[in-house]
């Protein structure tokens, strides 16, 4: 069984009430969000099929809620869980668990995990630190100084490794149009329906960007996550693809895993 990390964003409409001069009244609302679930599967194809039908799952008792799927990311987990003391098996009736466990048990404070660290900046793939205390100390302060650095606290990490950016098209490069102010463009009915275009997804959503691969990593914090897949990656065609790193976000296809 392998495992895949889907993001998709996705525009959804629903008739909700909304105040009124007389009271709510029901109208259409129409907004945009991102979503990521790791989805076990014996293929691509077959897990990309179970995201979907859980995109659209709609709770008992709503509205029927409309879903456009505007864009899906996807990439296959490296089979391995990432450690610091190397790569375990992963174990995935016992991961989610894990993280239950964890909530229930540990006061957590958001701040020491480092998702708000650009590890892509932090961690290059040249001059890696060669274990972990060095690591700590060529952290500049104001990074180190947040972050924690308890070897008996671990948090899981989600990491993408990017797919390189296609550059927009040259001017020169697109196709001519007789009429081209006859249509409006996606971006146009986007503005009108209230939703992003397609050029504003990835800036709103740079979870959504395309990936070749994922990883899930155990560290004490998102810089030592990252510089634990940078030496992985180091001798890979990956070496010097950008990285990001998302919380958990939970498994499906698995029976009892949430």
């Amino acid at each position: 069984m392998n495992a895949y990390l889907f993001t998709a964003v996705v525009t959804r409409s629903q008739v909700r009430p909304a105040p009124g001069s007389r009271g709510p009244v029901n109208t259409l609302q129409t907004w945009d969000t991102s979503m990521s679930q790791i989805v076990l599967g014996g293929s691509p194809d077959e897990a990309q099929r179970r995201f979907e039908a859980w995109l659209r799952t709609t709770p008992e008792g709503e509205n029927p809620v409309e879903v456009t799927i505007r864009k899906i990311a996807a990439a296959q987990l490296v089979e391995q869980l990432f450690t610091e003391s190397g790569g375990a098996p992963l174990d995935w009736p016992e991961i989610p668990k894990q993280v239950l466990a964890q909530l229930e048990s540990t006061l957590v404070d958001n701040f020491e995990q480092g998702y708000w660290v650009d590890v892509e900046q932090v961690i290059r793939p040249e001059g890696l630190s060669p274990n972990v205390e060095w690591l700590q100390r060529d952290l500049p302060e104001d990074i180190r100084s947040g972050l924690n650095w308890s070897a008996d606290k671990q948090f899981l990490f989600l990491l993408s490794v990017l797919a390189p950016l296609v550059p927009p098209l040259d001017p020169l490069d697109e196709p001519e149009t007789d009429t081209p102010d006859s249509a409006e463009s996606p971006d146009d009915d986007s503005e009108a329906s209230g939703t992003i275009g397609l050029g504003e997804l990835y800036t709103m959503y740079p979870q959504a960007l395309d990936k070749e691969a994922a990883a899930l990593i155990q560290a004490r914090n998102s810089v030592v996550a990252a510089w634990l897949w940078r030496r992985y990656a180091a001798t890979t065609r990956l070496a010097t693809n950008q990285i990001r790193i998302d919380p958990w976000c939970g498994v499906i296809g698995l029976s009892g895993a949430g």
